[in-house]
């Protein structure tokens, strides 16, 4: 049997194939990839939420002169509570400047990432149904 030493030609219309197949394939993962990175953020956003946010945007306290609203479903409606428009920016705006003296600014607490992790978080947040 005679076997070639010579290297593939880029000429050669099977490494062609193969050329473009190598480039394609790690795109096909990538979704699942990407899908993993999501959950992994959604579940950090949530471990965040329960440390600085879930102390009064989840649990109803009395000792507040303002009760600040439940966030489930936030992202629901057009609008949110403050009649500000219900967008990704208008809610990082707020967690970092914080609402007129009665929500602390967690500018300079949180990171971009942390912050980016929590608005993922409370995209899942669905409203509970009415009963």
């Amino acid at each position: 049997m005679f076997r070639s030493t010579r290297r593939p030609s880029a000429r050669q219309p099977w490494f062609v194939c193969l050329c473009v197949l190598g480039l394609l394939l790690p795109g096909s993962s990538g979704c699942s990839y990407s899908e993993s990175r999501r959950a992994k953020a959604i579940a950090r956003g949530s471990h965040l939420f329960e440390m600085h946010c879930a102390g009064c945007h989840g649990r109803r306290r009395l000792d507040m002169e303002k009760i600040p609203p439940d966030l489930h479903g936030i992202f629901d409606n057009k609008f949110l509570p403050s009649g500000r428009s219900a967008t990704d920016d208008i809610v990082r705006s707020t967690i970092l400047t914080g609402r007129s003296g009665i929500m602390p600014p967690f500018e300079g607490n949180l990171s971009d990432e942390s912050i980016e992790d929590i608005i993922l978080y409370l995209h899942t947040l669905k409203a509970s149904p009415r009963q």
